[in-house]
């Protein structure tokens, strides 16, 4: 078959051990339960809202559904909604707002592009849903963000329309309605003298005015600047018309100036009122009073924020990135280091906090974080600058089979190493790797038992029992590995097992005393008995993986000087003969290409120098992402410059501009691969990939040939949301090569095939 074919995904989609995977029919009869019984696993939770009765709504984004909490987060109430396009059913789910008035409750239904009213009504302590009516704007429509707000006029319902554009003005827009979902009007821009625009907005919340705040999270890559892109995003404040709403205490209507600020909530009333902004990419929740001035930041950090910008710039940077048993990290959120990835962030009302009084206030909020997939409430001491959890929902994704936002990927088909034909993805949130059998997914045939729940064919059942056509995901340990990302395989030929070269994303390094962040891993059979944890090796689970990976090797310290890196990311191999490879590294928060030489009979890496350097201009790199060695040179996915840029050894050539038009139009592009005269790129706004041809005469040296869209959070249907780095390869029975795209909310690893002929 011409062009891509949808294989199926891999990672379990359960949900937790008592309830289903997203329905439910089947869960009503079970509800009320103690969360305890329960042990909810939420995949990528952002939007909460409490209903009048101070019951928690959850928005499980990645699992396409609502859950209902009690305010003591200790009972699950009610499980609404599921994947579809129904009233009632959701696709990607993020973020939710309260009627002011009634029991009604409105969703930003992502995928879907409509916003929905839930009218509910309790049955004892059980929220049920009553109605359901779905409502959108004209236009391409994306809702990432609702308010609701009662002015003298009526109630007033703002989405944050986040992928909002008119040609090549790639502005979003906050678009306006009334309560029953009459459009009023739309705002692309706050103000009318030096307007701010909105670009990619996402969270919102009003005060006690009416007065509306927006995270502003596009601003820094997609305004064009008089210096270029401001680097940094913005929170502003408008009235109810898009006008600007100056702050008492700032010069403007721009609350916050940070890396990426994902929601807002103003928490309190009147002049005691406090704004919390978290910003994802540092872990950090930041405190404003209600005339604008910065009031603490949680946890305390004295970094200055734009100095830092492009480091801190990407997915949230998990900062406190443990591994298991590591017992230097703090574990309770008592002395927490780093939230996880905030994206949400609400106040907690009818909790009694301790230890709290006017002069000295201690603030109750829901933040929801996506990396470690849980909702939590904390007490917030402002002046302190330290937060206390006082309960959470969301158990670790770290069952058999099961991933905690996957990252990387690799496939490899190596007949003459104990890995065989599969694909390894990055487990990130449990510091591991998986290995996916294709051989198991295309017809063969696997006896054993060890992972009964690993995913889905395209076209077939359920995935609560059985696995992607038989195919198996197994776990393989990475000791040395906190945070897995980019991988890439290197064979060994005749009678060997190959290296395996994994970054490890994560500050943590930061404080390591010249640890290399960059680590190569010799893969072999297994010894009987399995891993050796004293050497260092780390053995898949099941009796036909038998693969151990013993570490060999580690280079790239932290720094910025030559051999060095800060949060690696992707990582391509090129061979050179005589047993040296050219390892070329995306350094991500030094914006530019690091080079080494590895030899593999010494196991040692050899610096040479680095490719690019930050910037905006031909061969300035702002948080590249991804690398690939083709035919015609070394491609780099140069994220928020929004271009591919190709090094032909002396040059580099940009491929590519901002835009929403495919081809070479742009919105962060993710990753690329390259194959046998191939190049492969993950745009990461459109969700799509695409297929180009190496060509020296085409526009950029680069022809398109196809392109697939996967917008969306249907994983049985193909969807993406939050992917990260693809890898291309022929180690399936099917025709074509196989493609496999880790996505880190949806939390599997999709496969597709992709043919010419």
């Amino acid at each position: 078959m011409v062009g891509f074919t949808y294989r199926g995904y891999y990672g379990s989609r359960a949900t937790d051990g008592a309830v289903g995977g997203g329905g439910a029919a089947d869960e009503a009869s079970s509800l009320p339960a103690p969360l305890a019984a329960v042990d909810p696993r939420l995949a990528s939770p952002v939007g909460t809202a409490q209903d009048r009765e101070d019951n928690v709504w959850i928005a499980d984004a990645g699992h396409n559904r609502l859950l209902v909490v009690d305010d003591g987060l200790e009972r699950l109430l009610a499980v609404v909604g599921g994947v579809g396009t129904a009233p009632g059913r959701f696709d990607l789910p993020m973020r939710l707002a309260h009627h002011p008035t009634d029991r009604s409750l409105y969703v930003a239904d992502t995928g879907n592009g409509r916003l929905q009213r839930l009218d509910y009504e309790y049955d004892g302590a059980t929220p049920r849903v009553t109605a359901a009516e779905a409502f959108a704007a004209d236009g391409p429509f994306h809702p990432n963000g609702v308010v609701a707000h009662e002015y003298w006029d009526g109630v007033r319902v703002v989405a944050a329309d986040e992928f909002y554009r008119e040609g090549s003005d790639l502005r979003g827009r906050l678009a306006v309605f009334d309560e029953s979902g009459e459009p009023v009007r739309s705002i692309r821009a706050v103000g009318d003298d030096n307007p701010t625009p909105l670009y990619w907005p996402q969270g919102l919340d009003t005060d006690d005015e009416g007065r509306i705040y927006v995270a502003n999270t596009g601003y820094g890559v997609l305004h064009e600047g008089p210096t270029g892109p401001p680097k940094l995003a913005t929170v502003v404040r408008c009235d109810r018309t898009g006008a600007a709403a100056p702050f008492e205490g700032l010069a403007d209507e721009t609350l916050a100036e940070l890396p990426m600020p994902r929601d807002v909530a103003v928490v309190g009333s009147g002049a005691d009122a406090q704004v919390f902004v978290p910003d994802a990419a540092t872990g950090r929740v930041h405190a404003y009073t209600s005339v604008g001035i910065a009031d603490g930041v949680v946890p305390e950090d004295g970094e200055d924020i734009r100095a830092n910008a492009a480091l801190e710039d990407g997915i949230g940077v998990p900062h406190d990135g443990r591994g298991r048993g590591d017992d230097s990290a703090p574990t309770d959120a008592a002395g927490q280091d780093r939230f996880r990835g905030p994206v949400g962030i609400a106040g907690f009302e009818g909790v009694s906090v301790p230890n709290s009084d006017a002069d000295d206030p201690t603030l109750a909020v829901l933040t929801s974080e996506a990396l470690a997939g849980r909702v939590g409430a904390y007490a917030v001491d402002i002046h302190t600058e330290s937060a206390r959890r006082l309960g959470s929902v969301g158990a670790p994704r770290d069952r058999p089979g099961q991933f905690s936002s996957p990252t990387g990927s690799v496939v490899v088909a190596d007949p003459d190493s104990p890995l065989g034909r599969c694909a390894l993805v990055g487990d990130g949130g449990n510091g591991r790797l998986q290995r996916v059998a294709f051989t198991d997914a295309t017809g063969g045939t696997d006896g054993s038992t060890a992972v009964t729940d690993g995913g889905r064919a395209a076209g077939t059942g359920g995935d609560r029992a059985g696995g992607h056509a038989g195919g198996r995901v197994d776990p393989v340990a990475l000791p040395a590995t906190r945070f897995p990302f980019g991988l890439a395989y290197w064979p060994a030929g005749t009678g060997g097992g190959g290296r395996l070269f994994v970054t490890d994303y994560t500050a943590h390094y930061r404080e390591a005393d010249r640890t290399g962040q960059i680590h190569v891993y010799a893969v072999d059979e297994a010894p009987a008995g399995g891993s050796d944890e004293e050497g260092g090796a780390g053995a898949v689970a099941g009796a036909d993986a038998g693969v151990s990976l013993t570490l060999v090797d580690s280079f790239g310290p932290w720094g910025m000087g030559e051999g060095e890196a800060k949060l690696p990311r992707g990582i391509a191999v090129e061979p050179q003969g005589d047993g040296v490879a050219r390892v070329w590294v995306a350094d991500s928060a030094n914006g530019r290409i690091g080079v080494w030489d590895y030899d593999r009979v010494l196991d040692g890496a050899r610096a040479r120098g680095d490719r690019g350097c930050f910037g905006h201009l031909d061969g300035g790199f702002w948080n590249p992402s991804d690398v690939a060695v083709g035919e015609r040179g070394v491609y780099v996915a140069d994220e928020n410059n929004n271009r591919l840029q190709r090094f032909d050894g002396d040059d580099w050539h940009p491929v590519g501009e901002p835009g929403y038009g495919g081809d070479r139009a742009f919105l962060l592009p993710i990753s690329v691969a390259a194959r046998e005269g191939r190049v492969f790129v993950l745009d990461l706004v459109s969700r799509s990939i695409r297929v180009f041809a190496e060509d020296a005469a085409a526009d950029g040296g680069l022809r398109p040939l196809d392109e697939h869209r996967a917008f969306g959070g249907d994983v049985a249907a193909g969807e993406l949301w939050l992917p990260y780095l693809l890898s291309v390869g022929d180690a399936s029975d099917a025709p074509g090569v196989d493609i496999v795209v880790p996505d880190s909310t949806l939390h599997v690893a999709q496969h597709y095939r992709w043919s010419m002929a």
